[in-house]
């Protein structure tokens, strides 16, 4: 019961921290445009911008799906700290010129940047049908993620359909109606627990279940040595890891809602200083899910459902207060992507897709009345989807990566390679999601062990390259983009 009770306080708290924007305005005698809905009017200052970043990167997908890869492989995760510092560097280095281009043209999310860079609307086109496809899998683990805990710490009091509808109600309250602010500032929320809740209870859990943390490594290595070292114990290549770092390190801000927080922040400043804490809370947010996953691998081998491993540990092994914490951290971990991936959604198909086919007929009034529109319909759909309950989360989302990453080259063509084609780009993103999805799904797994999604990667730049070089006289004179 303490943890029922601990979850209804922390949804009640959710819902006055994400209505609050929406109260404000309203007292303010202002209405809501799509610009405001969207992107905030491109006026969320660094702390709303570093936290909606930080929180929506680190969902469920590392408090469950992480705990897995690591209890079953190792330190093999390692790679999840690279990927994230790489996403963080990339973050740094090409949100500033992002950020002014934005402004400059009014760019709502990155099919708008390559539309107008490449002078072609089927290339926007594209690029906002892969990003709504590839999200609503993302979404959907995160749902999962949110039922799991919530039945689990509760005991099956609060039964798994039960956690994640009321989980994606609360979330859609206040994305309905206070749209990305009230996003961000459940983000700030959200990632000061899940920190917070994490490291008190891993703190608290070693030193009950082993005496502190240098008897817990001692008795790892005594007892189960193959998981402190490279290839652990299922042999993972190195071809495997580098190829998944790179993957998720060059796409992980590549994802539309991330993306989109380029363009929403008040500043190049606010971004520079954001990319730079960012780098920093890649070993804050995952040392302790490490050492979490490494505990319950020792204390309960061979799990069947490894996702729930650190569920598992911390309701043997601490008081009832520290489990409803633990499952507070847990649940805030997920709702904070699952309110940005929602939120991106609506904006991707109103914007990306009804703005842009109804054009003159689509108003401010019609585009926002669409958007959550689409937002409801969305959180239909992905509770129903939620309710297949499929198991490893972070393969799920791994293999999510396999759409996103394909923005990464088209990226850095948009901003850096004039000679790159509408033709190039768009021949570049088609063959990556077909070799990437051939690769995943096909009748050949992954050559090398290097993952899908780098062979897609890799097939796009080949074909981004040759093809804007073959179609050089169709390509258009471009406007010089100057950016200091």
């Amino acid at each position: 019961m303490t943890a029922v009770v601990m979850l209804a306080v922390f949804f009640v708290a959710t819902l006055v921290v994400g209505l609050m924007p929406t109260i404000l305005q309203r007292r303010a005698g202002t209405t809501m445009s799509s610009g405001e809905y969207f992107l905030g009017g491109r006026g969320l200052g660094l702390v709303l911008i570093f936290f909606t970043l930080m929180a929506t990167w680190y969902s469920s997908g590392v408090f469950l799906g992480s705990v897995a890869e690591v209890y079953t492989k190792g330190l093999e995760w390692v790679f999840g700290f690279t990927s994230s510092a790489i996403a963080a560097i990339v973050f740094l280095l090409l949100g500033p010129k992002i950020k002014r281009l934005g402004d400059r043209h009014g760019y709502v999310t990155q099919a708008d940047m390559y539309a107008d860079r490449f002078k072609s609307p089927a290339v926007g086109y594209l690029s906002g049908l892969i990003g709504i496809v590839f999200i609503i899998p993302y979404i959907t683990i995160q749902m999962v993620g949110t039922g799991y805990i919530i039945e689990t710490f509760t005991d099956g009091i609060i039964p798994y359909w039960a956690g994640a509808l009321i989980g994606l109600l609360v979330c859609f309250a206040f994305i309905y109606t206070g749209g990305i602010r009230s996003v961000a500032w459940t983000d700030v929320f959200f990632g000061i627990l899940f920190l917070l809740s994490i490291w008190g209870v891993v703190l608290i859990v070693a030193d009950n279940a082993f005496g502190g943390f240098g008897s817990m490594f001692s008795t790892i290595v005594d007892e189960n040595t193959e998981l402190l070292t490279l290839p652990g114990p299922e042999g993972v290549t190195w071809t495997y890891f580098f190829s998944q770092a790179w993957v998720i390190g060059l796409g992980g801000y590549m994802w539309p809602h991330l993306f989109m927080r380029m363009f929403a922040s008040d500043s190049v400043k606010s971004i520079r200083r954001s990319g730079s804490l960012l780098i920093l809370a890649s070993l804050v947010a995952q040392i302790p899910i490490v050492i979490g996953a490494l505990a319950a691998a020792n204390a309960f081998p061979g799990l069947d459902s490894p996702d729930t491993a650190l569920l598992v540990l911390v309701k043997e092994y601490a008081p009832l207060w520290i489990v409803g914490i633990l499952a507070v951290g847990g649940v805030a971990a997920s709702l904070s992507t699952i309110n940005s991936l929602i939120h991106s959604e609506g904006v991707l198909i109103s914007n990306d897709i009804y703005a842009k086919i109804k054009r003159k007929n689509a108003n401010d009034r019609s585009v926002l009345r669409f958007t959550r529109l689409v937002i409801t319909v969305l959180c239909v759909l992905v509770y129903l989807m939620s309710l297949t309950e499929p198991q490893f989360l972070w393969s799920i989302m791994a293999q999510a990566y396999g759409g996103v990453i394909q923005f990464f080259p088209v990226t850095i063509a948009a901003l850096y390679w004039k000679k790159a084609t509408k033709e190039g780009v768009f021949a570049g993103m088609s063959v990556g999601v077909a070799v990437t999805l051939f690769f995943s799904l096909g009748p050949v797994a992954e050559p090398l062990g290097i993952v899908a999604p780098a062979w897609g990667l890799l097939a796009n730049v080949i074909c981004l390259i040759a093809v804007s070089l073959a179609t050089q006289s169709r390509r258009p004179a471009l406007e010089k983009e100057t950016v200091a």
